[in-house]
């Protein structure tokens, strides 16, 4: 017993020795856990290391046993352990700003995960169960996640600004990838003008008895093949999608005045007689809603770019060492 306890008091004098000052108290904690990085002041010991992978990479090693498991664990190891190394460091920068969650945030958080799930208290906890977790862990997982955020948004995301003008270009840089006017997918039966007037009444009473059978439960799509002289009637009559001004202005007139799924009464253009029928309508943006979407997209693009910047930045500043 007193030479094993001699060779403990060897490696922590070995350790004082050779590690950085503010991890000496954090490998005294962890001395019965291997050690695999420091991160500044802070340790990830092989537990926490492969709880992280056993909890967070459960569906990717589901059904895996044996050596194929073992196999995995190992693959996921660096990558994991790169992904707790960011965490330790910007949860050291949420400390030195003197950012908190208080234990109100987390039961919000709960409950409102609860509520977007339809989950009871016991169904919580059974999922929790089945993950690996208890109710402790779950709470301080959840905390490092809320201060992640905080610490993430006075950092990162508070500091990115989008402005009109740049929205304005890039509009003006990629036109043909917005729509700004309203689209209407109809399909027709048409029948051609005919050369004698005296034979639209009987081509009206024709197109009425379709609209008659298309109301009364019969396919669109089927009589237009049987009925149609369009070229669409192959297809169903689907004349695909159209804007103002591509289509017979008496078409365009007519679809824009039904709902989805509704069908004209037979109408006459200057080519013949239509009965439409509206599929489906794309609302057209105004320029005002497709700024506003570009200036989200935009910002969510500079936002991860200044993201990805600040963690290279946090690394490059830090005592970082790795020991997998």
């Amino acid at each position: 017993m007193r030479k094993k306890i001699s060779i403990l008091v060897s490696l922590m004098v070995i350790l004082s020795l050779i590690q950085p000052a503010g991890i000496q108290k954090a490998f005294s904690a962890s001395l019965l856990d291997r050690i695999v990085a420091a991160v500044n002041e802070e340790v990830i010991t092989w537990s926490e290391l492969m709880n992280t992978i056993i909890i967070d990479g459960r569906q990717m090693l589901s059904g895996m046993t044996g050596t194929e498991r073992q196999e995995k664990i190992r693959e996921l190891e660096r990558p994991v352990l790169n992904g707790l190394i960011e965490m330790k460091l910007q949860l050291q920068v949420a400390h030195r700003m003197d950012l908190d969650v208080s234990e109100s945030e987390i039961d919000g958080a709960i409950n409102d995960i609860r509520k977007k799930y339809g989950l009871t208290e016991e169904d919580l906890m059974n999922s929790l169960k089945n993950e690996g977790l208890n109710r402790e862990d779950y709470r301080k997982r959840l905390g490092d996640q809320i201060l992640l955020q905080k610490v993430i948004n006075f950092a990162v995301r508070n500091n990115v600004v989008v402005s009109d003008k740049e929205a304005e270009q890039h509009y003006n840089e990629n036109m043909d990838k917005y729509d700004v006017e309203e689209k209407l997918r109809i399909r027709q039966i048409f029948f051609v003008l005919p050369g004698v007037s005296t034979e639209k009444k009987a081509l009206e009473a024709r197109a009425r008895e379709i609209v008659n059978r298309i109301r009364g439960g019969e396919d669109f799509a089927q009589l237009a093949r049987e009925y149609s002289e369009d070229p669409s009637s192959e297809f169903g009559g689907d004349l695909g999608f159209i804007r103002r001004g591509s289509a017979l202005k008496e078409v365009e007139d007519a679809a824009a005045e039904l709902h989805i799924g509704e069908v004209s009464n037979p109408f006459w253009s200057s080519a013949g007689l239509h009965i439409i029928k509206l599929e489906d309508k794309v609302e057209g943006g105004d320029l005002d809603k497709i700024k506003s979407e570009i200036k989200e997209a935009l910002f969510q693009r500079t936002f991860e770019e200044k993201y990805r910047e600040w963690k290279a930045e946090l690394r490059e500043k830090s005592y970082i060492e790795i020991k997998l």
